[in-house]
């Protein structure tokens, strides 16, 4: 499967190099050129047919119905107990190569591309090869899949902010506007509050630090901005960012009694959402300054 998706890419214009030890025949069609090195030197270099050809020609004849791919690794091989014999075989043949048409019009090429060289301009290494819009949305698709690959945690998430909703509720059911009912709801808001920091710090401090490595080794490539991956991060898991904090209010504020009134939940949920991003930007922060999860 991996190697019909090369296949298709190489099609498609783009050129894909495969190291590969001992492909399968179905696999060995696949490929439209092939490389075979034995002893750091070049011992074949070119199309699978033009292989049986020149190994024909050098004594080598693959027998019928075998794997081109193991006979060539065995020709190459050098064997335990016959080393002296083995690289006079693998020399030869690699000598053969050497003088072949093939090697000399590839060693032609080589030194026309030398020579036209210096006229070229410098590729700037500083450039990107992808469009500013065209990198944000390969990472936000790609984040957007990593979310969905975990749908255990996003569970988990839910079902903890319920559970912590219902309690809270249940301890400030039914608040009056008393003095004793004031002070309630002063503390039911400051759990509001305490809740929605601590439990979205704590969700997004290992969001960066787990994938720093593969991160930086992205960006040293050239292959998105440092922005266009904060973004598409962060907008991937603000959806969940968005229903955690509706979950936690639809439930805890019928249930204490706050004020009654569509606006005044809205107002209340809006305040709540808001204290709930901020929280997950403080985690954001925390991650990106620390070297790893625990640090963080």
């Amino acid at each position: 499967s991996v190697v019909q998706v090369l296949k298709k890419l190489s099609q498609k214009g783009k050129t894909v190099i495969l190291t590969i030890h001992q492909p399968s025949s179905e696999l060995f069609e696949l490929f439209d050129k092939i490389l075979l090195m034995a002893e750091g030197r070049v011992a074949f270099l070119g199309t699978p047919s033009e292989a049986v050809d020149f190994f024909s020609y050098v004594g080598a004849q693959c027998p019928t119905n075998y794997n081109p791919a193991d006979f060539y690794v065995q020709v190459l091989a050098v064997v335990p107990g016959r080393e002296i014999e083995s690289r006079d075989r693998i020399a030869k043949i690699c000598d053969n190569f050497a003088i072949s048409k093939v090697a000399r019009d590839m060693e032609q090429l080589l030194a026309t591309k030398n020579l036209e060289k210096p006229l070229e301009q410098p590729e700037n290494v500083y450039t990107y090869k992808a469009t500013w819009f065209m990198q944000f949305r390969a990472v936000l698709w790609r984040s957007w899949l990593s979310v969905l690959k975990e749908p255990l945690l996003v569970k988990v998430r839910l079902i903890q902010t319920t559970m912590v909703a219902i309690l809270i509720g249940l301890i400030f059911l039914g608040q009056q506007l008393t003095q004793v009912g004031v002070m309630n709801i002063n503390g039911a808001i400051f759990l509001f509050l305490t809740n929605m920091t601590f439990q979205n710090v704590f969700a997004t401090i290992n969001v960066f630090t787990s994938e720093l490595p593969v991160f930086m080794r992205e960006a040293r490539s050239r292959l998105y901005r440092c922005d266009t991956y904060f973004l598409g991060k962060t907008i991937a898991e603000l959806p969940l960012f968005l229903t955690v904090p509706l979950v936690f209010t639809a439930i805890a504020y019928p249930m204490i009694g706050l004020r009654a009134g569509v606006m005044h939940f809205f107002n209340c949920l809006a305040l709540v959402t808001l204290v709930a991003n901020v929280s997950t930007s403080f985690g954001y922060l925390i991650s990106c300054a620390s070297s790893s999860t625990s640090m963080a």
